[in-house]
């Protein structure tokens, strides 16, 4: 049955300017998207890496030694990491634990000054022992964060910690710690990264543009399986439009639900997303007979 474009709105829209429209739309989307999502980062530590330091820092707190008195200590930059967020977390995280006297953050950052050192990263057990005399605390702790091989990507993150005590001058605990995103069968971790954090408005926005120009571009086919009038036919249509949405939707979150939100959101999209189709469908039903 051939669709009979009585409505001359729609017979406009159809002839003159549903092609130019869908083709800016989805051409100017995937070049815009292309930039938004490939360009260079602004953030140098990503989500994923975030999350994983957490897992770190956690687990490395939980290991430090139970000292009485309460000893003093001073966290020391961690070599490796370049934006010094690993360094403040695993700081915050001791001082959450409340088993040490930590050294003000801005007092230590002044006493480091002082002494040439701000930016300095210490990795060698001789070095973090004379800190430790510098500032007077009883402890530091030190490390170092490893760079990552090229094809574990933004979806590893280690660390090499290690404690040292001034009085004996000696190491009284090194450990390594190994964090890692199991990778996807569709991006890798480095890429399911890059999307994570870009801005999530942009990222719906394109969803919410793809989901739209989806079933218009896909009027034709549409015309055909309705013209059928077979109910499996139909069910089958909705489905496949629903499932290349869902689709596009994980992808646009590098295939990783991080939050309740972030579900939340995706079941959102699902019920919209069946709803917006089954209606251009009936419309396009309806404009068949």
């Amino acid at each position: 049955m051939q669709l009979r474009l009585t409505d001359p709105l729609f017979g406009f829209l159809g002839r003159s300017l549903m092609r130019p429209i869908l083709l800016l739309g989805v051409l100017g989307s995937a070049v815009f998207g292309g930039f938004h999502f490939l360009g260079a980062p602004e953030d140098t530590l990503g989500s994923m890496q975030r999350s994983l330091a957490d897992k770190i820092c956690t687990q490395a707190v939980q290991d430090l030694p139970k000292m009485a008195n309460v000893p003093s200590l001073a966290v020391l930059s961690l070599a490796g990491d370049d934006s010094n967020y690993l360094t403040g977390l695993l700081r915050q995280k001791i001082v959450a634990s409340g088993q040490y006297r930590v050294l003000d953050e801005t007092f230590f950052g002044k006493l480091m000054q002082e002494f040439g050192k701000r930016e300095a990263a210490v990795t060698r057990l001789s070095e973090a022992v004379g800190l430790a005399r510098q500032l007077g605390v009883d402890l530091v702790v030190f490390g170092e964060v490893p760079r990552p091989q090229p094809e574990s990507g933004a979806g590893v993150l280690r660390l090499e910690l290690r404690m040292a005590e001034r009085s004996s001058g000696q190491a009284v605990f090194a450990r390594s710690y190994s964090e890692e995103v199991g990778g996807s069968l569709i991006l890798n971790s480095y890429w399911r990264s890059r999307i994570a954090d870009s801005s999530k408005g942009w990222r719906i926005f394109f969803w919410i543009l793809f989901t739209l120009l989806l079933p218009i571009a896909a009027i034709p086919l549409i015309r055909r399986l309705v013209s059928a009038e077979s109910n499996a036919a139909n069910l089958l249509l909705l489905l496949g439009l629903t499932v290349i949405d869902m689709f596009a939707a994980l992808l646009l979150t590098g295939f990783w639900i991080p939050t309740v939100w972030t579900a939340l959101i995706l079941v959102a999209a699902l019920g919209g997303s069946i709803f917006y189709n089954y209606c251009i469908a009936s419309f396009v039903e309806r404009m068949s007979h």
